[in-house]
């Protein structure tokens, strides 16, 4: 159980690190939508879906390193619970020491 907590979570951290890096695209966007574009950040690596969120909620979700944007419906009780819920998407907070850890080592605004 340990081990696919462990590979759930750096899925996550994957599209987590993604979104990050096309930020400078969406900053532009959201400029004139006030929405990012991005894509589910959900423990399936096969997930291709795409989300748009109020930059607010991006900026406030990335704030820590254990929340997560999901396509509503994609949350695993296994390793995350659901804080907010929205029409199409949910911001979930990862639970579990291994998972946590993961996470917060794979934070990309970590030495922000």
């Amino acid at each position: 159980m340990e081990e696919r907590q462990r590979r759930l979570a750096l899925n996550e951290a994957m599209f987590r690190e993604v979104n990050e890096r096309v930020e400078d695209m969406n900053k532009t966007f959201s400029s004139v939508t006030g929405m990012f574009d991005i894509f589910c950040e959900c423990g399936d690596s096969a997930c291709t879906e795409r989300i748009p969120v109020p930059k607010g909620i991006y900026e406030e979700t990335r704030a820590d390193a254990t929340h997560f944007l999901l396509s509503a419906g994609h949350e695993n009780p296994d390793v995350e619970r659901v804080i907010l819920s929205y029409d199409s998407y949910v911001v979930v907070e990862k639970e579990g020491e291994v998972v946590e850890e993961v996470v917060e080592r794979t934070d990309p605004r970590a030495d922000e």
